[in-house]
């Protein structure tokens, strides 16, 4: 079962790789090299050296300290005398030999406890597996949770072998002492095979460690259990959404957070400006989600978008009703911390496009003047100074000469108040006005790639035919003035 898991650990490691641009941390080899190190049970190092003796022709009280004796080391991970581990095929459950000599009564109370041993075995691997890098720190955290959990458990067995050196443990008295343990570490067996069945990471582990916890709603030590772990898992998980609502920032190194940061050129925008960055640039993950935030992920996503914006212009933003976000079964905590940083983010960004980057001035000075024909006297001058050159053909047309002739008209006209005149540009289109309407007519239709592919070179244009005028929309105000 070892080639799958390095081959698991080499897709995830490519994927990171791609997605963060900054290589994963990789542990040493002799880490999976040395399995003495896991804690599990080593197959084919057993201590039956000395078995000369079969089990079953001893008395009972020394069968019975025999067995108590080996029990102890197996619920360790470590095989016993008469009862060995069975070697693993892929993600089963472990399962025991127990020697048949053995007197039955003692064997029935041998297999109640071995599903302890069996679960801890389960429980040991994924806390190996889980703690490697490329599983991200939503697993490292959970098996960190984990991990302390099986530390309290080692308490118990250090202390039964304490009893049982004195001679007060039988095996009856080991049954009763190990009961409460028995139910934990089913519980973690059952949720480390879980995350192993789905291959959960990030949001995934906690959505389905929020669902465990929700469906032991009957069962108040099984949900305080999973509520404990899922808290820890989601410590994680929680900064990279806290920097990303309250900051506007990504910081996700294993790709486990439910917004997805793809690298877009910025500059781009200059010449071609519509959505395509606000869209593309961050898109929400589905399988990332955790459940418990399902409802909200969409204002997540546009509460860092927003901000984002804001950082992009060199500002830097952070929400003055930043909290820290913990783990509750009470949906409405979270709802509260994300709808107050959305407002902050909503309120920020319109206010830096409305009064620093002056949106309003540029709609109803600019752009209504020169698109919207405001004030007809500017047009009235640019057409009698650029007549001349208008008429010729586009070819012969020199335009320098034109944005000479737009800034004489602009400066006579009362466009000359226009704090923005100067992004106003001519632009002389290789088609005329007719075919510009017919390919606006003509997108999503069956026409649309006839009109687009049509050579503009049969027909002559002269300079009005072809003439435009151009605006240049800088970043922010891209995002909301499109072509």
């Amino acid at each position: 079962s070892q080639q799958p898991l390095e081959l698991t650990r080499k897709i995830l490691r490519d994927k990171q790789n791609k997605n963060s641009g900054q290589p994963t941390p990789v542990f040493p080899s002799w880490v999976y090299e040395r399995p003495a190190l896991i804690g599990d049970f080593l197959i084919g190092t057993s201590l039956s050296t000395d078995t000369t003796v079969p089990i079953g022709t001893l008395p009972l009280a020394s069968q019975e300290s025999m067995i108590v004796e080996d029990l102890l080391y197996v619920l360790i991970g470590v095989d016993g005398r008469y009862i060995t581990a069975q070697s693993l095929i892929g993600r089963q459950n472990r399962a025991f030999s127990v020697d048949p000599n053995l007197d039955l009564s003692i064997k029935e109370l041998v297999t109640r406890i071995l599903p302890v041993a069996a679960s801890y075995s389960a429980v040991t691997r994924f806390i190996e597996e889980k703690s490697s890098f490329e599983y991200g720190q939503v697993n490292h955290a959970l098996a960190a949770a984990m991990r302390t959990l099986v530390k309290e458990y080692m308490i118990l067995i250090t202390q039964l072998e304490h009893l049982q050196r004195q001679g007060l443990l039988s095996l009856q008295k080991l049954w009763f002492y190990i009961q409460p343990t028995m139910r934990t570490l089913e519980i973690l067996a059952s949720l480390a095979t879980s995350v192993d069945k789905g291959e959960c990471m990030g949001g995934s582990t906690l959505s389905l460690l929020h669902d465990k916890t929700f469906n032991y709603t009957g069962d108040s030590q099984a949900q305080e259990l999973c509520l404990y772990l899922t808290k820890a898992a989601s410590v994680p998980y929680f900064e990279i959404l806290e920097k990303w609502i309250y900051r506007g920032i990504i910081n996700d190194p294993y790709s486990e957070f439910m917004v997805e940061e793809h690298e877009l050129q910025k500059e781009k925008i200059q010449e071609d400006y519509n959505d395509k960055y606000w869209d593309q640039r961050y898109t929400v993950v589905q399988q990332q989600i955790p459940s418990f935030l399902q409802k909200m992920a969409d204002k997540i996503l546009s509460t860092g978008k927003y901000l984002n914006v804001v950082r992009e212009c060199g500002r830097d933003v952070t929400c003055p009703v930043a909290k820290e976000v913990i783990y509750t079964l009470k949906e409405r905590a979270y709802v509260e911390q994300i709808e107050k940083a959305y407002n902050y983010a909503s309120k920020v960004l319109l206010d830096f496009l409305m009064e620093e980057k002056e949106l309003v001035a540029h709609l109803s000075r600019s752009i209504k003047h020169y698109f919207l024909m405001d004030q007809g006297d500017f047009f009235v001058h640019f057409m009698d100074l650029t007549e001349e050159e208008l008429k010729k053909p586009v070819d012969d047309i020199i335009t320098t000469r034109l944005e000479a002739l737009l800034e004489l008209a602009l400066r006579m006209s009362t466009a000359n108040t226009d704090p923005f005149k100067d992004d106003l540009k001519i632009d002389l289109m290789p088609h005329d006005l007719i075919t510009q309407l017919l390919r606006v007519l003509a997108i999503e239709t069956k026409q649309e790639k006839a009109i687009i592919s049509a050579d503009p070179t049969e027909i002559t244009l002269s300079g009005l035919e072809a003439f435009s005028f151009d605006y240049i929309v800088k970043w922010p105000l891209s995002l909301i003035i499109n072509r």
